[in-house]
Order: structure tokens, then sequence, then C-alpha cells
């Protein structure tokens, strides 16, 4: 099996209710697993937010633009 049907049959394992109430966790594939460790660091996520907000420009339609722009 290539990469790509691995991925195609945990999509459909999902899809077809393999997964059925599953919501917010992780998968590697169809089992169930922890994401990188990076992923439960709150300061890490922080700061991940903040960078996503200020490269997308999203901040500014909340008045968090220091440039007035």
């Amino acid at each position: 099996m290539t990469p790509v049907d691995v991925g195609a049959d945990a999509v459909l394992a999902m899809v077809n209710g393999a997964g059925t109430a599953i919501s917010g966790r992780y998968f590697d594939g169809q089992r169930e697993a922890r994401a990188h460790a990076q992923a439960y660091d709150l300061e890490a996520r922080q700061k991940l937010r903040q960078l996503s907000m200020e490269l997308t420009r999203l901040g500014i339609a909340h008045g968090d633009d220091d440039q007035g722009l």
C-alpha cells in the first residue's frame, strides 16, 4: 500500500462510520494517538495564534492593528 492508500483508508473508515461520535482527537492512520508534544504546550499555542493573526492580518478586523492600517 502507498501512503495515499493508507490515508484514504483512514478517511474512508471515518466517513463510513468507524469514527462516529469521535471529535477533537488525533489519529495516526486509523489508530488514535497523541499529537506532537508541542500541541499541548500552552505557550507554544499562544505564540502560534498570535503569529497566525499577524500573518493573516485577522487582528485588524478586531482593532488589534497598531499601525492604523
